[in-house]
């Protein structure tokens, strides 16, 4: 008798590789699952990363004052180099954001002159890159000691002349992103002024200016106001005053970022405008 052969159901071949399929299929999910969380990680790590404190939970400026101290908020990518003049401890990390101010000593009749005397500047991190005093170049008739902290034997004992410390300065800030308060009398006395889109002046952010009602805030009243400290008891020191510039600005960098770039995209686009009804005046003839 002939053999009936076996009925084989299809639904229960075996391909060949099928096996090696799966295998396959589920190391290229797992190695897709790896990549997608290495940068949700790493998108995180840039959100978190920036020396601002995120402030998306704050509803006035007057809350905004839970900010870590500069010195304890990263941890610095140089050490200090040397110790100068004055006895600071000088880094050598020229960031892209510096903040600036100088303490000015009064020349002329009634000491309403203004001349350089003191320029301080420290970078992003707070640490101080730059901080020496100047010799006025004109006869100081008022030394503003009790503002300054400054007299005749500190500045003729310590002071550098004008030319050297305002060449080193221009060199510095070149490119750099310039913060300070009603920074425009620091480049007045400076003699040399710096791009306007590369300046941030928190005398001039409008946030700032609501708590003095419109009119131009002191460092002093946005420090007790939003920092919730008190500076400038005694004789300013520019050093401080540079710093609390630069963490009001920190604590609002997103926003005035932000702002600076829709008011640059508006200007264009008003530009374009321009531009076009200029060239349409052209075309026609009366």
């Amino acid at each position: 008798m002939a053999r009936r052969k076996k009925r084989v159901n299809s639904d229960h071949v075996k391909l060949p590789g099928a096996t090696n399929w799966k295998k396959l299929s589920a190391k290229l999910d797992a190695e897709k699952n790896c990549i997608i969380k290495k940068k949700v990680k790493k998108l995180q790590h840039v959100e978190t990363s920036f020396d601002s404190p995120k402030l998306s939970k704050v509803t006035s400026i007057s809350d905004r004052s839970q900010i870590k101290p500069l010195d304890n908020k990263r941890k610095r990518k140089t050490k200090p180099l040397i110790i100068d003049q004055l006895g600071n401890e000088l880094s050598n990390n020229i960031t892209h954001r510096l903040a600036l101010d100088c303490e000015m000593v009064g020349s002329g009749k009634d000491g309403s002159e203004n001349q350089l005397a003191r320029v301080s500047i420290v970078n992003v991190y707070g640490d101080i890159v730059y901080d020496k005093i100047v010799l006025p170049r004109e006869v100081v008739t008022d030394y503003r000691s009790a503002i300054t902290g400054l007299n005749k034997e500190i500045i003729s004992s310590k002071g550098v002349p004008f030319k050297t410390v305002q060449g080193e300065v221009a060199e510095m800030i070149r490119d750099k992103v310039v913060i300070g308060h009603d920074i425009k009398h620091d480049f007045d006395a400076l003699e040399f002024s710096h791009p306007k889109p590369m300046i941030r002046d928190t005398a001039k952010y409008k946030p700032f200016k609501t708590l003095s009602k419109g009119n131009t805030p002191s460092l002093k009243k946005l420090c007790r106001e939003i920092l919730k400290k008190s500076i400038q008891e005694g004789a300013h020191d520019s050093v401080e005053d540079a710093r609390c510039a630069l963490q009001l600005y920190r604590m609002h960098r997103t926003t005035w970022e932000r702002s600076l770039k829709r008011f640059k995209k508006k200007s264009k686009n008003i530009q374009a405008v321009d531009d076009e009804d200029e060239v349409s005046d052209e075309s026609e003839s009366f």
